[in-house]
């Protein structure tokens, strides 16, 4: 199905709700692609619709879900609007790039975003855990550690980067209709329990801490479909939750990842999920706040 074709099918089941688009785009100028960004401002800006992150992303060779450079998150006040902003996208060429996924995503409301960055500001002012380094020795080397999907290739390209500079991390993650805990965890008093409350009790276990270390829950959306690009692409997968964390540093996730209190909830997290891909990046200057 052509890209038209998808954004006159997403037009027809339009529910009058606010849209987003995510654009994971790999890049080969710069200079072009850079243009088209500085255009497109403009673009969405005319039809009421703000352009709230941009970034870059670890790219690891030989991975297909993690072969975009760049990330550009949009909302929209309306599926028109989205759809009139993608109409006016040149070729590829002229874009500076070799392949895009634009995925639409139905956003969680502003008063929720407000309340996790109030949460957040709460938690960090009355319970700070301070970020100090840890050396990679003594970082866990088991390749999940940075979530359900990473390996040796992912880690490896995340510690090529600053370890103390703002970074965030793209969460998309399938959550089972009933969860699955280890037999041994079973035995110990898990009950059949709905795969969604698994992985809130992972949640909200580990929000706790992301905020003691000043990290945030920058946007949380629900991707809907795939409205450019590859649909079998791993990141065009029908997915339960877009979830865009912002860290104050890779240090602060590693310092999270080596506490007790964190482990203790990744068993949760396991249960509740049937699939996740996680990609760390870099936001642009101008997209490394604390909230939206």
């Amino acid at each position: 199905m052509q890209g038209e074709e998808r954004w006159n099918n997403f037009l027809a089941r339009d529910d009058g709700n606010r849209v987003a688009l995510a654009r994971f785009v790999d890049v080969t100028n710069l200079e072009l692609f850079n243009a088209w960004v500085d255009a497109s401002k403009h673009w969405i800006k005319d039809v009421g619709g703000e352009r709230i992150y941009a970034g870059n992303l670890d790219v690891v060779q030989g991975r297909s879900a993690l072969s975009f450079s760049h990330l550009l998150l949009e909302e929209y006040s309306s599926r028109r609007a989205a759809v009139e902003v993608l109409a006016r996208a040149t070729s590829n060429i002229e874009m500076g790039i070799r392949d895009v996924l634009i995925l639409a995503l139905a956003p969680d409301s502003r008063s929720s975003h407000r309340i996790f960055s109030i949460a957040g500001r709460l938690v960090r002012t009355f319970s700070p855990v301070q970020v100090v380094e840890v050396p990679e020795e003594n970082f866990p080397q088991h390749p999940r550690s940075l979530g359900i999907s990473s390996d040796d290739a992912q880690l490896s390209v995340f510690y090529d980067h600053d370890q103390w500079q703002p970074f965030t991390m793209v969460n998309l993650i399938g959550i089972r209709e009933t969860a699955s805990y280890e037999r041994t965890v079973s035995a110990s008093g898990e009950i059949s329990q709905p795969g969604k409350k698994a992985y809130a009790r992972y949640a909200r276990n580990t929000a706790i801490e992301v905020y003691r270390r000043g990290g945030n829950f920058y946007w949380v959306a629900t991707p809907m479909t795939v409205l450019l690009g590859d649909s079998d692409h791993p990141l065009g997968q029908h997915w339960s939750q877009f979830v865009l964390v912002r860290w104050p540093s890779r240090m602060a996730i590693r310092h999270l990842i080596r506490s007790s209190n964190f482990d203790r909830g990744v068993v949760h997290r396991d249960a509740g999920l049937s699939r996740a891909i996680s990609i760390p990046g870099t936001p642009w200057p101008e997209f490394s706040r604390y909230s939206i």
